[in-house]
């Protein structure tokens, strides 16, 4: 096990590396709205997004609390939110602001938000009790806690396919730690570890299909998906793309290729 500065390092070098591209990848953001919406914010609440990346959720809550409100971002990557601040720049939002920071070790006072959100960052944390416990301790009585996480089976087939053809190449697929979290028991389980009582949690299989193999290409390569292809030649990368593309047409429908994404949504709610 590593050390959990050592994981914190690591993560924010992934996303930092992914910053580019990450508003590319259709399915973050498709969970993210789904998070917040579900989360039912109202106008004037004060709301913390944890692991805000370049603000996806960050900027959907601001739009919904108004100018009453208040959206706070946090993340470990300086690079995700550079990103961040020029979307709300753009939107033209004076509601929200994003800062670096540890989601374990928050510089806020005791009860200052009336929700926080979390919309798949929290199995990337060394220690999800305390990450919980710390966003806990920030939030108002009565107010929640809402996070969410991938289900078992993601991107299936599209991904074990993807994994065999890495490894017919000697590649290890990139390693993520999804499965903490991937079970309506896992979710109740870190919920009530962190000392909440009254608990949620929704399971909801999204998805969306893919026009074309091409772009399911794309969506690798900017993802961390694509994570063992940095260490290759042109050559090689290029064959595998061939080779990957061409499996993949068997997998097309009509619709284009099924992008499977088994999602959960999980709440705890403060007591008092």
């Amino acid at each position: 096990m590593k050390p959990p500065e050592e994981i914190k390092l690591e993560v924010k070098e992934r996303f930092s590396n992914l910053s580019g591209t990450y508003d590319q990848i259709t399915f973050l953001k498709q969970i993210t709205m789904r998070l917040v919406e579900l989360t039912h914010l109202k106008s004037g609440d004060a709301v913390l997004d944890v692991a805000t990346g370049t603000g996806a959720a960050a900027i959907a809550a601001a739009q919904i609390v108004g100018e009453k409100g208040k959206v706070v971002g946090v993340d470990l990557s300086p690079a995700m939110l550079k990103h961040a601040r020029r979307k709300i720049n753009e939107a033209r939002l004076h509601n929200v602001e994003v800062y670096e920071g540890d989601a374990e070790h928050l510089d806020f006072p005791d009860s200052v938000f009336d929700h926080v959100v979390c919309s798949l960052g929290l199995f990337f944390m060394p220690d999800m009790i305390a990450a919980l416990s710390e966003w806990q301790r920030v939030l108002k009585p009565g107010g929640s806690i809402g996070f969410s996480s991938f289900g078992a089976g993601l991107f299936e087939p599209l991904i074990g396919l993807w994994i065999n053809r890495l490894k017919q190449h000697g590649l290890m697929p990139a390693s993520l730690p999804v499965k903490r979290l991937e079970t309506l028991a896992d979710c109740q389980a870190v919920l009530r570890a962190s000392g909440f009582s009254k608990i949620d949690v929704q399971f909801e299989q999204l998805g969306y299909f893919i026009p074309t193999v091409s772009e399911r290409w794309n969506d690798i390569v900017t993802g961390l998906e694509g994570e063992p292809l940095k260490q290759l030649t042109p050559g090689l990368r290029n064959q595998i793309e061939k080779e990957h593309m061409e499996e993949l047409m068997a997998f097309m429908t009509p619709e284009g290729l099924f992008v499977s994404i088994p999602a959960l949504f999980s709440w705890g709610w403060k007591s008092g």
